[in-house]
């Protein structure tokens, strides 16, 4: 096919009132000059154009051979169908709107999640040119990933002729004017490469390195300083140095990847924000640098990477064995995440509970165009006798759904804006407060190209799944009995719609108990708190150069009633250690913890036999443990274990963490604590070693008397004003981290419910009008069964039956389904039992109520039909 063929047809599709009126005059011009030769010979005018006619063919028959030469036919064809189709639908508007709206609800939901999807992976950052940087890191024999010192970036600079521009950096947390915070220290040529500007004041350039400036992100000047026009030159506290403002950075601009930044500081702040951290540019040369790199157009990105793995083999030759790379790699950074084909599996759940919606949708406007095709099925008799092919009769029907899939597109894509919308509502509004940060890092969700496409490409999917199965059902009748109309007996596609039914049911039924499931797994998440609830405690992470102050201060504060400390918070993952009874008996694999002898006060463990610790043996961190009621059973069953002792296994992952005994005596037994991580479960055997809260690496634990708010901001005052370095890395309250624990969880016990909630709304749709269409198919049937002296109650049982059959099946089917997703759910989340026999019940019971209640109305309209009436109307 050439471009004048090309040409030619999408002049036809575009212009085709232009196109077919070029078609005429040619033809015209054809048929006047044959008339004109045949005058040439004699003939008077009236032969010549009578001739014409005969030698130069039917004008119709011509157009259409000249049509079908230039490939054009099918588009003339394609638009006749179209329109014929929308006079069709515009003569039955209820069901046009409910086809429409059926499919709309599923193409919203599917469209919502790629909006996401897209906006993660696939929408490039807002940078110049992202498609070209790569991320460059190496990988050591080991299997670790590593970063570059300062040297090795300088050397990169020279070293590495396939990239064209470079730029380093690296992250730092910090607190910015006593407020936790986000930024990264930068090279001098960040700004200009990724082509990041201001919108206030201007950006790092090279001459500012080594002064104290710092550029605020858009965000952070907005949440933060409440957009303050006069806010360039402003002096800031960063990590208890004085930073003045250079610029405020561009809207939009968040730099790379998802998490957004707070600020850019040069990167010869290092030190000064680093704090106690190895200096960047002193000797020992952290390898705590990320390049950032453009690749130059006629390089790909294999021979690049091969490049840079000869040059990074060469730097780190020098290196111990273990510490060699062995590769470089190169990762793209031109969205907010790479694409790799695992990743959909984090979207994968929730995209086939949306999939399911729409197959539901699908399987709703299939009986109704099913339903729909029996009342045509005369018109479609006729145009078969008439010629039509089978397959012309399907591209017809096809089209027809096809008509009706392009305002489904719209609406569902209206819908899956409304959906977006409300959802970052509610995300707002039910964030715990300890994450409320988190919907600041939500990258731009407007859609795009690839959302419209994919909008459009599903709706289009979705007309072949509805459309397909009934046009080929429609199209099988014998031409003869469709003509005359006899199509009672000979058309009945039952089996196509009980298999919709039950389709229908298996879905509902598998998202309806799974979503009781999770929620009887969301109610066993809360119960994991219950220790927590009985006082506001807030955690404190102290900078270790800074603890005496810390704990000064903190004791001292009116606000705080009683402080204790910790290794591990108890709503953080535990450390375990392998155990046993001296005395004998199995290795047992415990949780333990270091704690304070306030720790049990704090938390309310009582300690149930045996007694605490003292403060002396806190000091010492003497061989003496408090086990749990539960670690104390398994270990001695039917004993008392006060005065016993443990033997430790040493472990390589958790002996660094504690003090290292051969033995250690039992001096108590506390009740049951649990481990509140929703993928570890209740982990009741806990072991708890002696310490202080002046000991190193232990978290301080605030309990406060008064209002926790009024608390947490005397608590910032005071540490505030210990050093100009920030004292506190992380303050929070105890119970709002393990609100944050289960938050997850319960999103998608939320998301789950309102899609089970709209499978359930669809399966009763479904099946009223399958029922009544059944009804009404069935009219005669029914007449002659009340005239031959059926009462009505055997009229509503003969209907009831073939519709609860259908229900059974789908239910069965549908808890099958739940009892796998239920296990795969229980292998990552153990607060996820398997099976549960009251959730399932509930769930069958409440499918199949649902099904008798969309049968109940059709069934009553049956038992009222005139038995008189049907027959004479047949």
């Amino acid at each position: 096919m050439n471009w004048r063929d090309i040409s030619l047809r999408i002049r036809a599709v575009l212009f085709r009132k232009q196109f077919e009126q070029d078609l005429e005059d040619e033809l015209a011009s054809h048929f006047e000059m044959q008339t004109r030769k045949n005058l040439a010979q004699g003939m008077d005018a009236a032969e010549a154009k009578r001739q014409a006619a005969i030698q130069f063919g039917g004008r119709a028959r011509v157009s259409e051979e000249c049509r079908d030469a230039r490939g054009v036919h099918w588009i003339t064809t394609l638009f006749q169908d179209a329109v014929y189709a929308a006079r069709g639908l515009r003569r039955s508007p209820i069901f046009a709107a409910t086809a429409v709206a059926t499919i709309a609800l599923g193409l919203g939901l599917d469209t919502a999640l790629f909006t996401v999807f897209n906006a993660y992976y696939f929408a490039p950052v807002n940078v110049r040119d992202p498609h070209s940087l790569y991320d460059i890191s190496w990988r050591d024999r080991a299997g670790g990933f590593h970063g570059y010192a300062w040297p090795e970036y300088q050397e990169f600079l020279s070293q590495n002729p396939p990239f064209s521009e470079v730029t380093a950096y690296q992250g730092a947390e910090v607190r910015l004017n006593g407020r936790a915070a986000y930024g990264l220290l930068v090279t001098a040529e960040y700004f200009a490469m990724l082509g990041g500007h201001a919108s206030l004041g201007r950006t790092l350039l090279p001459e500012d390195a080594p002064g104290n400036e710092i550029v605020l992100s858009h965000l952070a000047w907005q949440n933060r300083f409440g957009s303050d026009p006069a806010m360039v030159g402003k002096t800031l506290l960063l990590h208890g140095r004085t930073f003045r403002v250079l610029g405020i950075a561009q809207a939009g601009f968040r730099g790379l990847g998802a998490r957004p930044v707070d600020f850019w500081v040069p990167l010869t702040a290092a030190a000064q924000i680093n704090g106690r951290q190895p200096d960047l540019f002193g000797p020992q040369h952290p390898r705590s640098l990320t390049i950032i790199a453009r690749l130059k157009p006629e390089y790909g990105s294999s021979q690049s990477e091969a490049a840079a793995t000869l040059w990074i083999r060469r730097l780190t030759a020098g290196d111990p064995d273990s510490e060699k790379a062995v590769q470089a790699v190169l990762t793209s950074v031109a969205t907010y995440k790479p694409w790799k084909p695992s990743n959909t599996l984090t979207f994968a759940p929730i995209l086939v509970a949306f999939s399911l919606v729409l197959l539901l949708g699908c399987a709703n406007v299939a009986n109704m165009m099913l339903a729909r095709a029996l009342s045509r099925q005369r018109e479609l008799g006729i145009r078969v006798s008439l010629g039509a092919s089978r397959a012309r009769l399907i591209r017809q029907l096809l089209t027809e759904s096809a008509v009706l899939a392009l305002p489904a597109a719209a609406a569902g894509f209206a819908a899956s804006q409304f959906l977006i919308w409300i959802s970052i509502h509610v995300l707002y509004a039910t964030l715990p407060p300890g994450i409320a940060g988190f919907a600041e890092k939500l990258p731009e969700l407007s859609p795009d190209l690839r959302v419209f496409g994919y909008n459009l490409a599903i709706a289009l999917a979705s007309a072949v799944l509805f459309g397909l199965a009934p046009a080929l059902r429609a199209t099988r009748k014998d031409v003869i009995q469709a003509v005359q109309g006899d199509i009672a007996t000979a058309f009945g596609p039952s089996r196509l719609r009980n298999l919709l039914v039950v389709a229908q049911v298996t879905v509902c039924a598998l998202l309806l108990i799974t979503t009781g499931v999770l929620l009887r797994g969301v109610l066993r998440a809360e119960d994991l708190s219950t220790s927590l609830s009985k006082r506001e405690t807030i955690e404190i992470v102290p900078d270790e150069d800074f603890r005496a102050r810390t704990l000064d201060r903190v004791s001292r504060d009116p606000a705080v009633d009683l402080l204790a400390a910790a290794l591990t918070s108890p709503v953080a993952r535990p450390f375990f250690l392998t155990v046993r009874a001296q005395d004998g008996g199995a290795l047992l694999k415990m949780s333990v913890n270091s704690v304070s002898p306030e720790y049990f006060t704090l938390f309310d463990l009582p300690v149930l036999r045996g007694r605490n610790f003292t403060r002396e043996e806190a000091r010492a961190a003497d061989p003496v443990v408090i086990v749990s009621h539960t670690a104390a059973q398994r270990l001695w069953p039917n004993q008392d274990p006060v005065g016993r002792s443990l033997r430790l296994v040493p472990d390589s992952a958790t002996s660094p963490r504690f003090r290292t005994f051969p033995t250690a005596r039992v001096i108590g037994v506390s009740r049951d604590d649990l481990s509140r991580w929703i993928t570890d479960g209740e982990e009741r055997t806990l072991i708890y070693f002696p310490s202080t809260a002046q000991a190193a690496g232990n978290v301080l634990f605030a309990g406060v008397r008064s209002d926790v708010e009024t608390a947490r901001r005397s608590l910032d005052a005071g540490l505030a004003a210990i050093d100009p370095s920030a004292a506190v890395t992380q303050r929070f309250q105890v119970r709002d981290f393990a609100a944050e624990e289960g938050y997850t969880f319960r999103l998608a016990y939320w998301a789950t419910s309102a899609i089970g909630l709209l499978a359930l709304l669809l399966t009763l749709t479904g099946i009223y009008g399958v029922v009544a269409f059944l009804v009404s198919q069935r009219k005669k049937e029914i007449g002659i069964r009340m005239a031959l002296g059926a009462t009505s109650g055997a009229i509503s049982g003969l209907i009831v039956k073939q519709s609860m059959r259908l229900a059974l099946i789908g239910t069965a089917s549908g808890a099958a389904l739940a009892l796998g997703v239920s296990k795969a759910l229980s292998s990552s989340l153990v607060i996820i039992n398997t099976f549960d026999a009251l959730t399932y019940l509930a769930g069958v019971l409440l499918v199949l109520a649902a099904c008798a209640f969309a049968a109940y109305f059709p069934t009553r309209r049956a038992t009222r039909i005139d038995p008189v009436a049907s027959l004479r109307y047949d």
